[in-house]
């Protein structure tokens, strides 16, 4: 692993352990032996370490989003994809938690964001069309239904970090919170779907939040 992999590693793990706004240069280079000279070559400051992250983070919950969702689409594609997606949220936690301040702070990443934010708000309208063209989903009432039931759902995965660090007296995040935060999504679509397609999806997407709380 080069020094730039060792740092951006390192500084995940500090971020996601005490927060990004209580994480700084010195606290990663004091994590790595690192001289402030040495990490300044790679990064001149913490905004241009978290810009560096989200350059993995977005590929990474691209493909959660968009792998193995080849029509038609089975429950257990469609549980899939919940789950891929909130793993990616779980691995880069920090982000979600300080989303607001970590945008406010960089335009050029807030940018970057909202860019992403859109193709993802198209990409689960779509995933949603497809799930009505197969006939497991009734196609939810008004002009803008699916657009509706979209964007009910990034806002319920883009805050969901935010309301359990909230709900908790220590803001700790687990793993098996990120499961529950998965069914909580879930709920969404399920008065739209089949009987025997929903039944088959949660009790996959169940499952899955058993055995990661399990683990925990």
């Amino acid at each position: 692993m080069n020094t730039k992999a060792r740092i951006l590693e390192t500084s995940l793990r500090l971020f996601n352990e005490g927060g990004a706004r209580n994480v700084g240069t010195t606290h990663i280079g004091d994590a790595l032996g690192m001289s402030p000279g040495n990490l300044y070559y790679h990064f001149r400051n913490r905004e241009e370490i978290i810009a560096a992250l989200f350059d993995q983070l977005e590929p990474e919950f691209r493909d959660a989003l968009t792998a193995d969702l080849t029509p038609p689409l089975s429950a257990e594609r469609f549980a899939g994809f919940y789950t891929r997606s909130f793993d990616v949220l779980w691995r880069y936690r920090f982000f979600f938690g300080a989303l607001v301040d970590l945008l406010r702070r960089d335009e050029d990443l807030s940018a970057r964001y909202n860019a992403f934010q859109n193709w993802a708000l198209a990409s689960l309208e779509a995933i949603a069309a497809q799930l009505v063209a197969d006939g497991t989903m009734q196609k939810p009432s008004g002009a803008d239904g699916l657009k509706a039931v979209a964007t009910n759902t990034w806002l319920i995965w883009m805050n969901w970090i935010r309301f359990v660090q909230t709900s908790k007296e220590d803001e700790a995040i687990t793993r098996g919170d990120l499961a529950q935060g998965a069914l909580q999504t879930f709920d969404i679509l399920k008065p739209y779907l089949t009987q025997a397609f929903r039944r088959a999806a949660v009790k996959l997407i169940t499952n899955e939040a058993r055995e990661t709380e399990r683990m925990n």
